[in-house]
């Protein structure tokens, strides 16, 4: 089964650029972009991607539903199976980076901008997970 991208930020700018390191990368050629948690959520919740596996790139800073939000909708929903979420941040809140290590379904936290060099790394540490 394929693993698709997600990229879930509200900054349209960050989108672009993330999603041009991930194709330049080798992470995805095609990854799915939405500017809000709702939109992404009711994608997510189709029975056609229920089972889908997907690797989710989660701003944690956003209106409406912040990624701490998005991550308890999915988990109350059981929607979680087959997804590998990294959350990006520019916050250097420790709490947030303490809070992120100790919640299971959380795989990293990325530092915004991310850069090539650290998406080269994802790709390595992706492809050694599914391996």
């Amino acid at each position: 089964m394929e693993t698709k991208v997600l990229i879930i930020d509200d900054d349209k700018i960050i989108c672009k650029v993330t999603k041009r390191m991930f194709q330049v990368s080798g992470l995805s050629q095609d990854p799915l972009i939405f500017n809000s948690g709702e939109n992404a959520i009711h994608f997510l919740k189709k029975d056609k991607f229920k089972e889908n596996n997907f690797i989710i790139f989660l701003d944690i800073n956003m209106p409406l539903i912040n990624g701490w939000d998005f991550i308890d909708i999915l988990a109350r929903e059981n929607l979680l199976n087959n997804k590998d979420v990294y959350l990006i941040t520019s916050s250097i809140d420790p709490s947030d980076h303490d809070r992120a290590n100790k919640n299971i379904h959380i795989k990293d936290i990325l530092i915004k901008p991310i850069t090539l060099a650290k998406t080269k790394e994802l790709v390595v540490q992706i492809n050694n997970l599914q391996n």
